[in-house]
C-alpha cells in the first residue's frame, strides 16, 4: 500500500491550479471543449498522480504500471495537461493545438497507451466498464503468474468518473460484476458535482449512487473533492480494502474558480477570454500568461 501522506502545502495547490489553467487555456485556444471537469477535478488528480499512481513517463508501456482511465472523456484537456507536465511524449505544441486537425490531442481520445492514454471514451459509462475489464485482467494475470515469494503483477486501476457515467446502464452492470468478483485493485474517483450538460442532475436523477454501490458490494466513501488531504486519506483507505472495489464520491464544484462555477454553462463551453482572465485572477495565477507552468509546479510534477 502507498504510504499515506498528509504533507500538502501551497505548492500542491499551485500544481492543481496549473493543471486547471492549462486545460482551460487549451479549451479556449480551440474555442471548443469542456472546461468544467478539469477545473473541478484538479485536486483529486493532483493527489492521485503525485502521491499514488505508479507509472513511468519514460516507459509508458511498462507492463505493471497502474492504469489511469478518464471515464469522463469529455474532460480530456485535463488528461493532456497531466501527460505534458509529467513528461509523457505529449508536447506543449500538441496541448496548444487541442482539438485541431493533424494533432493527437483529440476532443474525445480513445486509446494510445504509448502516450499515456490507456483508454478514455466519449460515450459515458464505457470508461467505467473498460476499467472493470482492466482490473479483471490484473486479477487473472496475478493469479496465473505471481509466486508466493515473487510478485510479478501488482497494479491498480484508477478511474475518474462523472455523474453522467454513473447514469449509464452499461456502467452499472459492470460495477455489479466488479463487486461480485471483489476486484479490490479497482478504485473509482467519482467527480460528484451534481451538474450535467443540461442543468442540475436533479432534472433526471434522484437515486443515491453511494447506496447503489454499497448494494453491489463496493467499499464506499464520501469526501470533499477539493480537500487534498481528505482525498489522499480516502485513496489510502481504498487501497487498504483488498477484497472490494472502491468508489470515492468526491464532492466538487464544476468550473471551480471560474465565473460560471457550479453551473451547467461551464460543462461544455469555453470560458471566453474574459472568463479565462477572471479565473486566473481568482486562482492567483498570472492573468496575462497562457499555458503557464510555474517552476515550483514543474518541480512537483517532476
Amino acid at each position: 500500500m502507498t504510504t499515506l501522506s498528509s504533507n500538502y502545502d501551497e505548492t500542491d495547490q499551485l500544481a492543481a491550479n496549473t493543471l486547471r489553467m492549462l486545460a482551460a487555456d487549451a479549451v479556449q485556444a480551440a474555442n471548443s471543449g469542456h472546461p468544467g471537469l478539469p477545473l473541478g477535478a484538479a485536486e483529486m488528480v493532483t493527489v492521485l498522480w503525485t502521491r499514488f499512481l505508479k507509472h513511468n513517463p519514460a516507459d509508458p508501456l511498462w507492463p505493471d504500471r497502474d492504469r489511469f482511465i478518464l471515464s469522463a472523456g469529455h474532460g480530456s484537456a485535463l488528461l493532456y495537461a497531466l501527460l505534458h507536465t509529467f513528461g509523457y511524449p505529449l508536447s506543449m505544441e500538441e496541448l496548444q493545438n487541442f482539438r485541431q486537425f493533424g494533432y493527437v490531442t483529440a476532443g474525445h481520445p480513445e486509446i494510445e497507451p504509448g502516450r499515456g492514454i490507456e483508454i478514455t471514451t466519449g460515450p459515458l459509462g464505457q470508461g467505467n466498464s473498460n476499467a472493470v475489464g482492466f482490473a479483471l485482467a490484473e486479477r487473472i494475470l496475478a493469479e496465473r503468474f505471481n509466486k508466493p515469494d515473487f510478485t510479478i503483477v501488482d497494479h491498480y486501476t484508477y478511474v475518474i468518473a462523472s455523474d453522467g457515467d454513473l447514469m449509464e446502464g452499461v456502467s452499472l452492470e459492470a460495477a455489479s460484476f466488479a463487486g461480485h468478483l471483489g476486484l479490490g485493485k479497482l478504485i473509482v474517483l467519482y467527480d460528484d458535482n451534481k451538474i450535467s450538460i443540461d442543468g442540475s442532475t436533479d432534472l433526471t436523477l434522484s437515486d443515491n449512487a453511494i447506496q447503489r454501490f454499497d448494494s453491489y458490494g463496493w467499499h464506499t466513501q464520501t469526501v470533499d473533492g477539493h480537500d487534498m488531504v481528505a482525498v489522499d486519506a480516502a485513496i489510502g483507505s481504498a487501497q487498504a480494502e483488498p477484497n472490494k472495489p472502491s468508489i470515492i464520491a468526491c464532492k466538487t464544484q464544476i468550473g471551480f474558480g471560474s465565473p460560471l462555477v457550479g453551473t451547467s454553462k461551464v460543462h461544455g463551453s469555453p470560458l471566453g477570454p474574459d472568463g479565462v482572465r477572471q479565473t486566473k485572477e481568482n486562482l492567483g495565477m498570472p492573468a496575462d500568461e497562457s499555458f503557464y507552468i510555474p517552476t515550483e509546479a514543474a518541480e512537483r510534477f517532476a
